[in-house]
This record gives C-alpha cells, structure tokens and sequence, in this order.
C-alpha cells in the first residue's frame, strides 16, 4: 500500500495492524466522527516499526498514520502473522509510545503496566501462544484506548475553561471601556483573567462532597448549573448542594471548646476571606478541618479553631430517596454511631458476664477448705478479690454506660432530621390520607422506640448473652442439676413466649387506637372556636371519648398481660429452687452412697458425679447469677415488643416513595414562560376527570388570570403547576423544561407562591419575610414597603423583631396576608402565583401590591374568586367543567357575553 504526501490512512479494522516498509509516516490518536474532532500526536514511525489499531471499547478513538511524504506500507492481519513476528513490534509500539511526555510521567510514577512497556518486558507471559499473545495485547492497547479518552476529557474541560475566561474577559473589558466613557475610574487589571467565580463554586461543590462521604451518603450527584449558581446567594447555593447530596443543614453558633466534643458534622468558614471548610470527627473527642488548601485535612486545635467563624451549619444524614424498610431503617440508624462505642460494650460485656463466676468458685472454695479449718488469712484475700471484682464490675458498666449514651445521642441527632426531611419531600397525596395528628404520633414513636434502648435494656441483653460462662460453670459442677435447670428454663420462656405473642398484638392494636385519638383530638384543637361557637362542647368530648375508649381498651388488654408475665416471674425462682435443692439433695445422698460412680452414662461421658455440700452451694450460687440475668430480661423484653409496633407504624413514611429524585437534574434558572399542554387529571382511577385536557401558552412578564366556577379545577390545576400533584397525561413546562422530568424543588425554590389559607410561622416578623434564605435586614424592608406593610412595622415597638404568636392571633388578617406577599417577593422570582392572595387587602393595599408586582416584571398567574381584582390582567382564562372554555381580557370576554360575563354580573348584581 502506497501514501502520497498529505494522505491518511486510519486504523479502523481491530484484526490488521500496517508496518511501515519506506518513507515517512505520523502517528496519531484522533476522535471518531460520532464527537467533535481532536487528535494527539503519538510519534513518527520508523521503516520496519508497525502501528497498531486502538481497540478503543467506547468506539470514539482510532489510531491514524499520516504521509510526511511519499510512504510505502505493509497491512497485515493479527491471525496471518506468527507470534515471533508479531512479538518485538508491539514492544516496540508501546515502548515509543511513552515518548509521549504525559505517559512517561505516570511510568515514572510506578503504574506498573506502564513500567512493563519501558522495560520492554511487557507480553512476556503470552510469548508463546499466538492466541494469548493476541488477548495480553488486546488488554495493553485497551489501558493505552483508555488513557487517551482521559487525555482528550482533560483537553476538553481545559479548552471550555479557556473559551469562559475569555468570555468574562470580553465582558470585563466592555465593562471597563463602558466605565471609562463614563468618566468612571477604573482599577487597572493586572495579568491574566482570574476564573475565580468558577474555582469558588468547584471549591464549593468538593467541600460539600466531603461532608457526603464523611456522613457516609452518595456524593456523585452533587453539582449544579453555573448559571444556576449565579442566581443563588451562597447560603441558598450551599443548601440547594448539599440537598442534592440526600443531606440537611442548620445555622448554629460554635462556642468555646466546641471541637472536644462529637458535635457532628460541620460546615464552618475560616480565615478572614471566610473560606468553606469541613470540620468532620476524627474521634468521640476530636475534629479534623478538610478545606481545599487541606485535602487531606488537619487536627482542629485551639489556634485553627481561632481561625473559624463562629457561625456555621450543622449537617445531617438523610434517608436514600426511595422506598424503606424497617430494616434498612435501622441499618441507617447504626450506622451512624461510633463503631468505637459498640466495641466497647461488647468487650465491657464479654469481660463483664466473666466476674459473677469468682463467686461460685469462692463460695466453693470457702466452705471446703477454708471454714472447716478456721482459715482467716484465706477469708481476707476471698473478701478482697470479691472487692476487686465488685470495682471492676461498676468500671466497666460505666464504659458501657458512656458508650451507649453516646449512641443514643448520635441516633437522636441523626434520625429525627432525616424523618422530618423525608416527611416534608412526600408527595402532597401522601398527606392526604392521614390526619396531623396522626402524622405526629407516627413520627414521635421513633423517639420513643429509642428511648426504650436505654442503657439498663442493653446492660441487661448483653449480661444474659455473655452469661454462658455461668452455664459452663454449672455443668462442671453438676450436669445433672444443669439438665433440670435447662428444662425448667425452657418451660419458663415458652409461657413467656406465648404471652408476649399476644402482647405485640395488643400493642400494635394500642398503636393504631393511638393514632386515632391522636388525629381526632388535633381536629378537635383546631376547631374548638367552632365548637364553642356552636355551643357543640359535648359533641367534641364524645368524638374523643369514642377513639379514646378503644385505645384504652387495649391498653387495659396490655397491662393484663404483663400482670400474667409479672406472676410467671415471681414463682419461677421459687419453683425452681425448690426443684433444684430437691434433684440436689439427692444427687448428694446418692454419692455419699457411691452410687453415682456406678452410672454408665456418667462413665461413658467421663463426668465426676462426686457433688459435695460445697459443690452443691457454688452451683447454687451459679444458678442464681444466671437465673437473675434471665428474670431481668423478661421486663426488658415487654419494654421491647412496644418497639416493633412503633417502627411499624411508622411503615407508611418509610414505605412512601419521596417527590424529589437525585436522578433528576436540576431545573435551569426560569425566564417566566410556561405552557400547559392537553393536562388532565383525576384524584383517583374510579374517580371522574377533574381536568380534560387543558391547554394554554404564557409568555414572560404576563399576568394572567384563571377563573370558573366552583369545581371547576382552578385549585386542581394550581396544584398541578405547582408539581403536588401527578397529570394522567399531559404535561407542564417552565421554559420547556418537562416537570415531571426536572427536580420540582429547584422550579419551586424559585417560585413566589402566595395562598389564601397560608399561615405564618411563630416567629419574628423578619424570619417570616426571609425565611431560611440568606437575605439582610434591607431586603426584608424592601420587601415589606413592597406590600404596604413597611409603616405598620415601624409602629410595631420591636419592629422586624416583633413576634408572630401561633395562629398569627396578634395581627390582622390583612397584615398576615401583606406578610406571605412580602414572603413571595422577597427572593424576585420569576414566576408568582397567587391564589386570592389579595382577598383580605383593602384598595389602598391592594394598589400598592399590584404597582409592586407591575415593577418585578415578573410573570403572574393569579387564581381569581373575586373579579374585580383581575380588570388589568393581561389575559384571563375561564375554566368550565375541566376544560379551558374563554380566553381574552377583560372587556374581550365581557363584551363575548358568555360564561366570563355571566360570572360577572352576578357579582355586579
């Protein structure tokens, strides 16, 4: 095969290599068709040397040869070329390749198939047979294929990072000639375009990441949109990263000494720049700071403490995005805990259940050879051991103790946030299926169930697992009486068993009653206005009473049983005793007799059956140590049947599959347009379709308003917007973005959404204006003079500060409403929806609101009871019977004298 000058030739069959015979050839690596072009200089071969294909397993890069002049090659097949022949030039091949100067460093660096290809012993187990020699090949060239792609995604991100710094310097360059023809002074730049906007948001997202794994969560899917990001405050920005990563976070304040203890997981700023750090336990008693000049991380001491920020935020775990068992439950809430702690009970344990053997062997010890001889020295050193023994018993259980404390405080720290968080990013159909009320004791019971874990519930678990060595102990005394005791034991946990059956039955049967009560009396608070309105006081005390009676019911049927278990509890050490000093004495009498040595049982099994009286009192004393573990875990396990009802009651939160999916990408920062396309919707697959196909179109900046009549899907479709509920077909798209396809949280987070039942929460006014975004005092004024509400603050003699009681009691319901506008507009979304938010407003009010809105240019979508608050809409669509029936303005649809014109005298009338 002949190359003229300037022609290529690729390497694109896997089965044929080419060998260079006369000329000049250039290798080179070079992307296929399929992706934009790139290619890599490899080297240039020389005559008799041979270029091999990439065997590239994505398909996207091929090995190229180019004719710096006039070349003659050789194409040859792997399966036609012996493996003699083949052998030296494909250690030739890869030996030129490292003098590629990016390859020769990772062999310098010891990456030992690399090595092999310098030393040029590489194939050097595959020598000998065509077939394998072909397959080591095919896994060398497969490294090579790889190392390329990662050689061209460096040249690509390197080459996008170029093309946005030079973006931003054309911009800065504008700005600066702008400024200097406005007489502006300008700070003269020096050097080269700093990226550092975009270093801050990857600094950002790897301190975030870090806090991940160190909280043991999945870390990939932490980023964002820089465009996105550049909307956000950096507080907003660190919430919405670490929200992708499955985590929460709270603003908390760190005091002094803070890193000696195990606060969590924490996200600090340090130095003067206020630069991010992660502030992760190393130990129980000490932190680590990882921040990006610290990958690796360094010991938090007093000088670098002094270096933090006192402000900073808390993270927390959360629950995988999914559906849960209990028992994934529970693997998430050990394994947030300490593995130190846990070690350190069972070795407190183990050693622990070994201290009550010293008192059988004393007790033997004392009446067979020290009592029948008067021996006092002998006692003295009994009483001391047993001292010993009673000082190390109270050590480890404070080991223990501390640990198990330790674990509590980190599954409480740990688990009721990640409840809470999975409980608020449930779909809103969820909450419709249960009441409040009950919703709350669901989630209290997880406090509860831990609660039950205490230290004496898990001190008495592990006294009785580690109790064997009392249970070896008496059958080296006497395998006899241990016979007895076992079948006696074993009779005593099988009527245990059987009743604490039926007491799990009971509980779960309580649980349930529970959370009857629970719903019905929250429904209760919240209408007692109502109810003594009405004069309807008995009518409230009977719907309690009725859930109440039943719950009480079972409650009783509970108590009865753990009577039963009480009783059982109290006869068994007596019956047992009895039972045992009787099989005891006449084990006694029958070796004083000798007829023990005459058992063939005994002989076979090689047991001595010489039980003396003190023998006899050391098992007795093994007995009893080991009958008091067993008797104290029948408490402890009644305790513990209430905590399987707790977790199964709390199935329906774990079981619900959460709105929010870390698969979904976040959504783009909107414009204000959106579009409705053949929406419909029904609340159940029996039920009637509440919307028909809906359609409409809205522009940016448009305000538009939906009207109808009373059932006819205005609050169905505001809802369907809003992502609360699911369309059976159809969908809605914000700046064409599919929702159901985007995480609706971030199209949410920056939406202004304004209810007409909204509530505020009890708090400052401040906080109610600003929320969890990091917005200033200024802002919230801004927000607040928005809404005409400014001058009714300033009277208030706290001002911003003034606090809002539960049910917003101590202000009107006009400020409340002035309030949750001032709420919605505070962040400048792009998109407000309003449902009847101005119905409380008065016309000076409502004019000032409305002159705001006109401001922000802001799309509005305005879910109107009261016509004329709409006159100056851009556009009102009127729905009937699920579908859109008009659409025009104002005057349009009146001058149409249709269903709009109707509406309309009505309430003229």
């Amino acid at each position: 095969m002949k190359l003229m000058a300037g022609e290529r030739f690729r390497l694109s069959d896997e089965n044929k290599y080419i060998r260079m015979i006369s000329g000049r050839l250039e290798v080179y690596a070079v992307t296929r068709k399929n992706v934009s072009f790139r290619q890599i200089f490899l080297m240039e071969l020389k005559a008799g040397e041979a270029a091999f294909p990439s065997l590239d397993e994505f398909e996207q890069i091929d090995i190229q040869v180019c004719a710096v002049e006039d070349s003659e090659l050789e194409e040859a097949a792997f399966a036609d070329t012996d493996a003699k022949t083949m052998l030296p030039l494909m250690r030739t091949w890869f030996r030129r390749l490292l003098d590629q100067a990016w390859l020769q460093l990772l062999a310098d660096r010891g990456d030992e198939v690399l090595k092999q290809w310098e030393e040029g012993s590489v194939l050097s187990g595959s020598a000998g047979s065509h077939s394998e020699l072909i397959e080591d090949f095919r896994d060398n060239e497969g490294v090579f294929s790889m190392l390329l792609g990662l050689r061209f995604s460096a040249q690509d991100k390197h080459l996008s990072q170029q093309m946005v710094n030079r973006a931003k310097q054309k911009h800065r360059l504008m700005d600066e000639t702008i400024s200097l023809l406005l007489g502006e002074n300008v700070m003269p730049s020096s050097g080269e375009f700093s990226s550092s906007g975009d270093d801050t948001l990857e600094d950002t997202i790897f301190i975030v990441r870090c806090i991940a794994r160190n909280l043991q969560m999945p870390d990939e899917e932490i980023g964002i949109s820089p465009v996105l990001a550049r909307k956000l405050d950096q507080q907003a920005l660190l919430r919405r990263l670490v929200e992708k990563g499955g985590m929460q976070m709270r603003q908390i304040r760190l005091e002094k000494d803070w890193f000696t203890g195990d606060s969590g997981v924490i996200l600090g700023y340090c130095g003067e720049k206020k630069k991010l750090a992660a502030l992760v336990p190393e130990t129980p008693s000490s932190y680590r700071m990882v921040s990006v000049e610290h990958p690796e991380g360094i010991p938090v001491t007093e000088e670098t403490a002094a270096l933090l920020s006192t402000e900073a935020f808390l993270c927390y775990p959360g629950l995988p995005a999914r559906k849960l068992t209990v028992k994934e439950f529970l693997g998430f809430l050990m394994r947030h805990s300490w593995k130190l702690d846990w070690q350190g009970i069972l070795l407190a344990s183990f050693v622990a259940g070994m201290i009550p053997l010293i008192t059988p062997v004393i007790t033997e010890t004392m009446f067979k050879d020290m009592i029948p001889i008067l021996d006092r020295k002998g006692l003295a050193t009994v009483t001391q051991v047993a001292m010993v023994a009673g000082f190390t018993t109270a050590a480890l259980t404070t080991v223990r103790s501390i640990a198990l404390l330790r674990i509590n405080s980190a599954a409480c720290m740990n688990v009721k946030p990640a409840l809470v968080s999975r409980l608020l990013s449930l779909p809103a159909k969820f909450f419709r299926s249960f009441q409040s009320g009950e919703l709350a004791s669901r989630m209290m019971g997880i406090e509860r169930a831990i609660q039950l874990i205490s230290e004496e519930t898990v001190g008495v678990i592990f006294n009785l697992v580690f109790s064997f060595w009392s249970l070896a102990l008496m059958c080296y005394y006497s395998v006899k009486l241990t016979a007895v005791a076992i079948v006696i034991w074993l009779l005593y946990i099988v009527a245990v068993q059987f009743i604490l059956h039926r007491l799990v039955q009971a509980q779960r049967q309580m649980t349930q009653a529970n959370n009857a009560t629970q719903g019905i009396l929250q429904q209760i608070f919240t209408g007692l206005v109502k109810f003594r309105v009405r004069g309807a006081e008995e009518q409230a005390y009977y719907l309690w009473g009725e859930k109440f009676a039943d719950e009480w019911k079972w409650n009783y049927k509970s108590r009865l049983l753990k009577n039963y278990n009480t009783v059982i509890s109290a006869v068994q050490p007596v019956l047992m005793s009895l039972l045992l000093y009787y099989f005891g004495i006449r084990e006694l009498a029958d070796s004083a007799a000798g007829a023990s040595a005459k058992n063939p049982i005994n002989d076979a099994l090689e047991i001595s059956s010489t039980l003396t009286v003190a023998s006899f009192i050391a098992f007795q004393a093994a007995y009893s140590a080991l009958n008091a573990s067993l008797n104290a875990v029948i408490p402890v396990v009644e305790q513990l049947s209430v905590v399987r009802p707790l977790l199964e009651n709390l199935q329906p939160v774990l079981e619900a599959e959460p709105e929010s999916s870390d698969e979904r990408p976040d959504a783009e920062v909107l414009s204000g347009a959106l579009e409705v396309r053949d929406l419909r919707f029904a609340y159940g697959p029996d039920l009637p379709e509440v919307l028909k196909g809906v359609s409409f179109r809205i522009a940016a900046g448009e305000h538009v308003a939906i009207v109808g009549k009373s059932g006819c899907g205005k609050s169905t479709l505001f809802r369907l917007l809003l992502g609360f509920e699911q369309p059976l077909g159809g969908a809605v798209y914000y700046d064409g973005q599919n929702l159901a396809e985007i995480n609706a949280a971030s199209v949410r987070s920056q939406l202004g959404v304004v209810l007409q039942n909204g509530q505020l929460m009890t708090g400052d006014i401040f906080h109610n204006i600003v929320g969890v975004n990091d917005l200033t005092l200024d802002d919230a004024w801004a927000a607040a003079e928005a809404v005409g509400i400014a001058e009714d603050i300033r009277e208030m003699p706290m001002q911003m500060q003034t606090i809002i009681s539960e049910g917003s009691s101590n202000i009107s319901g006009g400020q409340r409403q002035r309030i949750l506008i001032a709420r919605a507009l505070a962040m400048k979304p792009a998109i407000i929806f309003c449902d009847e938010a101005t119905s409380a407003l008065d016309n000076r009010s409502q004019a000032i609101v409305t002159e705001s809105l006109d401001k922000m240019k802001a799309t509005r979508i305005v879910v109107a009871h009261r016509l004329s608050t709409i006159r100056n809409a851009d556009r009102i669509i009127v729905l009937d019977k699920g579908n859109v029936a008009e659409s025009g303005t104002f005057d349009e649809l009146v001058a149409k004298d249709g269903i709009f014109a109707s509406m309309v005298k009505r309430q003229m009338a």
